[in-house]
């Protein structure tokens, strides 16, 4: 029942990534009941963690039980009798949370990393789409948003649309790509576990993603994970000089890139973009950008001083709480999560939910950074990296951030899931980087002749922790 309840996980992020694709092109007639169309899909994940005794125990779960009671009964004080809107507002805030504890039982660290690969083999189909987007006209079939609609994504710069390749809208690349790049970091510094040519490809794919998405959101938290990890290496001191190699390799290709057309042309568009946004602002682009995060601390707060003490009802802000409501889509008390939540349940439980998501987020830091301190792992920091935006700030009413923010929680929490075999192949590895950079600054060739001379003993058995060693040394 285990292995059904890992089968289910992955299913999980196969509905994520794909049913945006689902909504705009295979049923859009049906993208109402899409939206949540990974909900029995999570009920069955929490039976079968019922069944297997994988059931989390902790006091997250509690305070999530008395958000839970809490919200329902201040939405029947605050008036709001639609039971449906009330509802929808309970699942979008509660009901996919355990998910995260629920996948850091189910699964390890090996389970961690070969979903890290399928993500990672998932960026070329994704870019390679992105890029029909981009090219294509605004209008395209291609271009179609969820339910058919003809222009339905959100514009760009210079006549395109922000690609949001086969999710519903740009929302998505801004969330995939970041914990896509965690995952190529890893695997192209310590630990690889695709074949070398389809990582670089992997790569190469990223680089070319960025300034197609014309997305500064996209950019920033992709280059903000690369930074993270680039510290946690450097702290770590394995900056080693087969890294060195790879990084000046990814260079080189870097270079070779800026020479493509389609590269060439999506740079000079989300400059345009950069430029747009710089004028809206009286010139100041990078001062647009802090403003709307400072802002996004601040402003919901001044917002919600006003608001009811019972608030308006949970649900009511979201998109569907408003076509029950009011009988079309839109935001009836705000765009921006904090001042959404805010409003819904009032400034006092408001508050307490926005505490709830600040620890989850204040907690996978600190499991993170004991994990760098302790076993000088630096994916699970990089995987927070990913996550925490979304888990902390983003909207979770669109059902594409709801099920990043839960599923890279649950990655990060699982990732510190260590398999005794795992121990022992890293420890080796980051032995192997330190005896390489050696060999390499002070020309040792010694335990490389150990070697060959291990190798042409005859009868001789290789161990695959060994064969791994060897490889991490040439790469």
């Amino acid at each position: 029942m285990k292995r059904l309840l890992k089968w289910s996980i992955w299913a999980y992020l196969i509905l994520w990534v794909f049913e945006g694709a689902l909504r705009k092109w295979v049923l859009p007639g049906a993208q109402e009941a899409l939206l949540i169309i990974r909900d029995p899909l999570l009920i069955g994940i929490y039976l079968l963690a019922l069944g297997s005794g994988t059931v989390p125990r902790n006091a997250f779960l509690g305070v999530l039980a008395g958000l839970i009671a809490l919200s329902a009964i201040f939405s029947v004080l605050a008036g709001q009798s639609n039971i449906l809107v009330t509802i929808y507002g309970l699942r979008t805030n509660y009901l996919h949370v355990p998910l995260i504890w629920v996948m850091g039982e189910a699964l390890d660290r090996k389970d961690v990393e070969q979903l890290g690969s399928f993500i990672l083999l998932l960026v070329l189909p994704m870019v390679a789409v992105m890029m029909l987007q981009f090219r294509a006209p605004m209008d395209a079939w291609i271009n179609r948003g969820v339910g058919g609609d003809d222009v339905g994504q959100i514009y760009g710069a210079a006549g395109r649309i922000r690609p949001p390749g086969f999710f519903s809208f740009i929302t998505g690349p801004m969330v995939f790509f970041p914990i896509a790049a965690s995952f190529f970091l890893y695997q192209a510094t310590l630990v690889r576990r695709l074949w070398f040519p389809i990582l670089l490809a992997t790569g190469v794919a990223l680089a070319i993603a960025l300034p197609i998405s014309i997305s500064r959101g996209c950019m920033l938290a992709t280059v903000a994970v690369g930074a993270i990890y680039v510290g946690c290496m450097m702290w770590m001191g394995l900056i080693s000089a087969s890294i060195v190699r790879f990084a000046l390799t990814a260079l080189l290709l870097m270079v070779a890139l800026s020479f493509l057309p389609i590269f060439k042309t999506a740079r000079t568009v989300f400059m345009d973009r950069w430029d747009t946004a710089a004028a809206e602002s009286e010139g100041h682009a990078w001062g647009s950008l802090t403003d709307r995060v400072l802002s996004g601390f601040t402003q919901p707060f001044e917002t919600a001083a006003g608001a009811p003490l019972f608030g308006y009802g949970i649900g009511v802000g979201s998109n569907v709480g408003a076509r029950l409501l009011s009988g079309r889509s839109g935001f009836l008390l705000a765009e921006d999560e904090w001042t959404k939540d805010l409003l819904e349940l009032g400034p006092a439980l408001g508050t307490a939910f926005l505490l709830f998501r600040a620890v989850i987020t204040g907690y996978l830091f600190f499991l993170s950074l004991g994990a760098l301190l302790r076993n000088r792992d630096p994916l699970p920091m990089a995987i927070w990296a990913a996550c925490a935006p979304a888990v902390l700030l983003y909207q979770w009413a669109p059902p594409t951030l709801l099920g990043f923010s839960v599923f890279g929680a649950g990655l990060t929490v699982a990732s510190l899931n260590y398999n005794e075999d795992d121990e022992e192949e890293d420890d080796i590895d980051v032995e192997a980087m330190d005896a390489d950079d050696d060999n390499d600054e002070e020309g040792d060739t010694s335990d490389d002749e150990t070697d060959v001379k291990g190798l042409e003993e005859p009868g001789e058995e290789i161990s695959p922790i060994e064969v791994e060693r060897r490889r991490m040394r040439g790469l």
